[in-house]
């Protein structure tokens, strides 16, 4: 499974950031082993944006960064305490708006199993993995309708252990299932 995430997202191409937007990026950390997982957080209800919530580690571009790659290491870094030279850095894939209007990439990168993460940050309650092999099923614990232009689609809303996946960061976990491993998760449908 690894392999073809590898190649598939060194292959792919994404849509680039929103120029004329505030950017930010997030990391798409898959830890390497046979049944990779993701690396997800629960935000603090601390923190004044999307305070527990679910999400990617990372957040907004800042001046010291080089670029976005840099942003979202940086920040997962300072969310979860991770070792931005244990990860594998493979590419970007297709960047999306938030609806508060912020360009954002997810940046696909391979970690090591065993890697230490904290979540002592004052942003971050906790930090979890989820196996690919469950977000593959596409069990949906709801699906949330959107309408964007008039265009209807339904977002799906994973439930894993006590953790809702939802909102943006649903999406860019569809995104990179549809693209790394050719998942296929429709979202003009109610899925399953």
């Amino acid at each position: 499974m690894l392999d073809k995430i590898t190649e598939k997202i060194k292959l792919y191409s994404g849509t680039p950031p929103v120029d004329e937007l505030r950017q930010a990026a997030v990391l798409i950390a898959v830890t390497e082993s046979e049944n990779p997982e993701l690396i997800y957080t629960l935000r603090s209800n601390k923190v004044g944006s999307h305070g527990g919530e679910v999400s990617f580690p990372g957040g907004m571009f800042e001046t010291e960064d080089k670029n976005l790659q840099d942003t979202a290491l940086r920040e997962s870094h300072e969310e979860t305490g991770l070792d931005r030279s244990k990860v594998n850095i493979l590419g970007s894939i297709d960047t999306v708006v938030s609806r508060f209007n912020i360009s954002v990439t997810p940046y696909v990168g391979i970690v090591p199993s065993d890697i230490e993460l904290n979540d002592n940050s004052d942003e971050i309650e906790a930090c979890f993995r989820v196996p690919l092999s469950f977000l593959l099923e596409d069990k949906r614990h709801r699906n949330d309708e959107i309408n964007r232009n008039g265009d209807i689609f339904f977002m799906p809303a994973y439930s894993y252990d006590s953790y809702i996946i939802w909102g943006l960061t649903a999406m860019i976990t569809v995104d990179f299932l549809n693209i790394a491993l050719d998942a296929n998760i429709d979202l003009k449908t109610k899925g399953n």
